[in-house]
């Protein structure tokens, strides 16, 4: 089974997001903080795809997502924001998906770059 490293603060979306994954055979560990996503990315935990809200409660998503490309260089990045202000760093593996957004839509955008991996 694939894993995501979902970093979301607000438990609910967490949660749905969760079930939503998991409903399309993806398993999802989960970060409530930029820290816990940093554990994560650093660990030896094999990842598939990492979502990252950039509103994170001790730190910018943005520092998690720099993190991901030094850690990870093979693992396409989904940024989360409700804010269209561009990335403050820019790679071909980050893709965009503006807040609020359809669970299913998320979903299926994860499946999507996964099945590509």
């Amino acid at each position: 089974m694939s894993s995501v490293l979902l970093a979301e603060d607000e438990f609910l979306i967490r949660a749905v997001v969760v079930d939503a994954l998991g409903a399309i055979g993806l398993d999802c560990i989960e970060a409530a903080t930029g820290q816990a996503a940093l554990d994560v990315v650093a660990g030896s935990t094999a990842l598939s795809a990492i979502i990252v809200d950039i509103g994170l409660p001790d730190m910018s998503g943005e520092k998690v997502i720099e993190a991901a490309l030094r850690h990870r260089p093979d693992v396409p990045i989904i940024r989360c924001s409700g804010d269209n202000a561009p990335s403050a760093v820019a790679s071909l593996r980050i893709h965009a998906f503006p807040k609020p957004y359809s669970v299913e839509d998320l979903s299926r955008f994860v499946a999507s770059l996964v099945a590509k991996a």
